[in-house]
């Protein structure tokens, strides 16, 4: 901010129009990866192309398919002009003749100008992605001297001149798959990928540099912490870490985990090399905390020198620039700043969500009701911006009935307008811990409140929270998992582990039940929060519930039951209204189990048994709800050819053709190298694996530990004649009481044999997964996930583990 400053200056009139964004391109716009040797584009292609459907083009083939030979014998019987110069003419036809649905791997070693040219007239119509890692990491990688390696890198930056993306290739340093505090007896974990936290960041990055974050999360389940944006929820906060603090920062970020809904990263001071800083600082933050991030560049940072104008603008903008091309979800812009910095960010915001920022300093602020404050929504709005933002600083006692005056003329606007944020602060930050709906300032207590921070007051998301069910804004409600036999349960601990972190006054239990009447008492009770539901409620309650996702339609059955009460139909009504008693006749129905199954696979499968479509053999036993969700979840990881074996064959035929319909729904049969079904049924155990499939990869069991229906238990094995994969495979077994059970036994037994190539998930893995994603639906809060693995794995110990065999190895 440039002083103070309280009226709209001549030279910003409300009228003032934003200019075009250049940033915004068509989703099937052909992706160019770009980056010295080792950073990563090659693996990063293969993620993207699989996961968007297309084709990958590397240079290197291009190049041979255009000269004849490859570049180290072109460059041997032409020389280095020649060399250079073809190089330029086969990347300009190669982008020219594929400029949708496609990725392209770019080997830009030799960066020439007219190379730069080409690929800097392409990124106009083009997303061309800077992909880099942390230069020691790299030095290491392509063990070079030290000389080669500083001028690799000067040469490698230069992609920043005309790249309009940037991507920071995050090695995760940690033990394969294991997160930090994470317990050691975790069966799954010693054998996962370190490729799964890559790809899931890479896929997200390009879901939003895309537009399709929101899209794809709305549509399959509209209950998911990631559907809404987190301005549109109630109550959510912001959690402010400075690039000052992160730079020297002991602790690791993981455990600032489920703090808020949204990460404001402040540049608050400018170190050498800041730009590098700035790319690992926003990769952290998308790894150890999983939650969109506002990228703020201060104007007059506490305790840095005082810069003139022309300085601050040249040096900020790029800054602000830098942060649009990492694909941040937001970026916070001081519209008071001068008009060409505003313009020009504002035309090269693309994807990323414009926060319109007003701070309003001085002893004598206008008051809320004044109209400078609604001049000031409406010049924010007429440039573009989907969020406002004003602080308005308070020396004496705030008047909270002109801040609502200000909030009313606000709603009063037609639509559609931008989401409005309003608060008081003072010399200690925020006045009061929570004076709107949605994205108030926050600290943490694991962090020391900095003297560079000026709206952060004392108060942090737990201790707001517990305010908030004192006063009755929210109300405390009762959580269960009910079924048929559920003492056992481990999600009761996770669950209330969960809520005392937030301090949440709610309860979980582990109730009986086996009938629909006793189903109906629980769930029609006015404090009622929500279940989870094990057999036999999975399939027949869906003839009860007014409203599916779009995952518990697909699979037939649902495992979390929510009730419904929004005032209004509206989804967002509905989610708002979480954390709220009252009565209600409307249910809401959805099924975590496949994404449970599908996380824990994407963390086992290794890289020689990565699923493709026209190759990978599944096998699944059983027939009842959790196989509907295995199957489900196969299908959605690209497994078109999946077995079932079940004791009683006219289930598993029922189930076979319920996902073959769906599948000719969906358009995934009838493809190259995909027949017309997907499931197919096993009639024995004895029969032979059935030919012309390659032998089951993954392997999954669905059959409950306990009897049902007072049949006994199944003493399930894998025959043998169908655990001949040479490159091994996973093996999923979902009952965890008891955890050993005959079918671990036999996993194990095959692994001391010396094939070790199988991987075993035990039970608990796949629950844990449950637990989580069943509390984000439940609360509307990002669950703890460090804290409910680890409560998982201490209640098992505590409760299971005297009684039987140790875990798995």
């Amino acid at each position: 901010m440039r002083g103070v400053q309280y009226g709209i200056a001549e030279s910003e009139t409300v009228t003032t129009l934003p200019k075009a964004n250049f940033r915004l391109y068509p989703s099937d716009s052909t992706v160019v990866l770009v980056g010295c040797r080792g950073a990563g584009k090659r693996t990063l292609g293969f993620i993207a192309a699989k996961y968007l459907g297309r084709r990958l083009l590397t240079e290197d083939y291009c190049f041979e398919s255009f000269a004849g030979c490859n570049k180290t014998t072109f460059l041997h019987r032409y020389g280095l002009d020649a060399f250079n110069s073809q190089i330029a003419n086969v990347l300009a036809r190669t982008l020219d003749a594929n400029r949708l649905n496609c990725v392209i791997e770019c080997s830009t070693g030799t960066l020439t100008q007219e190379t730069r040219a080409i690929l800097s007239a392409y990124a106009e119509t083009n997303p061309v992605i800077y992909i880099h890692r942390d230069k020691e990491d790299l030095f290491k990688h392509l063990k070079l001297p030290a000389s080669d390696a500083e001028h690799l890198l000067s040469t490698d930056q230069k992609h920043r001149e005309f790249c309009n993306f940037e991507y920071f290739n995050l090695l995760d340093t940690s033990p394969i798959g294991r997160e930090d505090g994470e317990s050691p007896l975790r069966s799954a974990s010693a054998h996962s990928a370190r490729l799964i936290h890559v790809k899931q960041e890479f896929i997200s990055f390009l879901d939003q540099i895309s537009g399709q974050t929101l899209t794809r999360s709305w549509v399959q389940n509209p209950f998911s912490v990631k559907a809404i944006p987190p301005e549109h929820r109630y109550f959510t906060f912001v959690l402010n870490l400075r690039l000052s603090a992160l730079i020297n920062l002991e602790k690791d970020l993981a455990q600032l985990e489920a703090a808020a809904e949204v990460v404001e990263f402040i540049i608050d001071t400018w170190p050498e090399n800041i730009l590098d800083l700035i790319s690992t600082q926003v990769a952290l933050i998308r790894r150890k905390l999983d939650i969109p991030i506002i990228y703020y560049v201060e104007e007059n940072p506490r305790e840095e020198r005082r810069r003139p104008l022309e300085e601050k603008d040249a040096t900020d903008c790029e800054l602000m620039i830098h942060g649009l091309r990492l694909g941040v979800d937001y970026l916070c812009l001081d519209l008071e700043r001068s008009a060409d910095l505003v313009h020009k960010v504002l035309s090269m915001r693309g994807r990323t969500k414009i926060i319109g920022n007003y701070v309003i300093k001085g002893f004598s602020t206008p008051q809320w009701d004044e109209d400078v404050y609604v001049q000031r929504y409406l010049r924010a709005q007429s440039l573009g911006c989907q969020i406002v933002r004003i602080a308005r600083f308070c020396a004496g006692n705030r008047d909270d009935q002109r801040r609502q005056n200000f909030m009313d003329k606000i709603a009063a606007l037609p639509e559609p307008k931008p989401h409005i944020i309003a608060y008081d602060y003072s010399v200690f930050g925020t006045i009061s811990p929570f004076q709107g709906l949605s994205f108030n300032p926050t600290g943490h207590e694991h962090l020391e409140k900095s003297s560079r921070e000026q709206m952060v007051g004392v108060s942090t998301i737990r201790g707001t929270i517990r305010t908030f069910f004192r006063r009755g804004c929210l109300q405390p409600l009762n959580f269960y998992v009910l079924g048929a036999n559920v003492y056992y349960s481990a999600s009761p601990s996770m669950h209330r582990a969960a809520f005392e972190h937030y301090m949440m006054p709610h309860t979980f239990e582990a109730k009986q039940c086996t009938t629909m009447e006793e189903l109906d008492r629980v769930r029609r009770d006015p404090n009622f929060g929500g279940a989870s539901l094990t057999a036999p409620f999975k399939a027949v309650i869906m003839d009860h519930i007014d409203h599916l996702s779009f995952h518990a339609q697909a699979i037939g059955a649902v495992n979390t039951l929510l009730p419904l009460r929004g005032k209004t139909p509206s989804i967002l009504d509905h989610a708002n209204a979480r954390n709220h008693a009252g009565l209600t006749e409307k249910f809401y129905g959805d099924n975590t189990d496949w994404n449970s199954i599908a996380t824990c696979l994407r963390r086992a499968i290794s890289p020689r048994n990565s699923v493709q479509p026209s190759r990978t053999t599944g096998l699944i036993v059983g027939a009842g709800g959790m196989a509907r969700a295995a199957i489900y979840a196969l299908i959605k990881l690209g497994c078109r050819k999946v077995f079932i074996f079940n004791r009683t064959v006219s289930k598993a035929e029922s189930v076979a053709e319920h996902f073959n319909r769906y599948a000719e729904e969906q358009n995934l049969v009838g493809r190259r190298g995909v027949e017309g079904r997907v499931c197919h049924v096993i009639g024995s155990a004895k029969d032979p694996w059935p030919e012309g499939y390659q032998q089951p990869t993954i392997i999954i069991s669905c059959i409950p530990s306990y009897g049902i229906d007072d049949k006994p238990s199944v003493d399930f094995r894998i025959p043998s004649q169908w655990l001949r994969s040479p490159t091994g495979g996973v093996v999923i077994e979902l009952a965890y009481e008891p955890l050993i059970t005959p079918l671990i036994v036999q996993m194990r037994k095959v692994r001391e044999d010396g094939n070790t190539s199988w991987v075993l998930i035990d039970g608990l893995e796949v629950v844990c997964e449950m637990a989580m994603e069943a509390f984000e639906l439940y609360t509307g809060r990002n669950a703890p996930r460090r804290l409910m693995r680890r409560v998982c794995d201490e209640t098992w110990t505590r409760q299971c583990a005297p009684f039987q065999p140790q875990r798995l190895p």
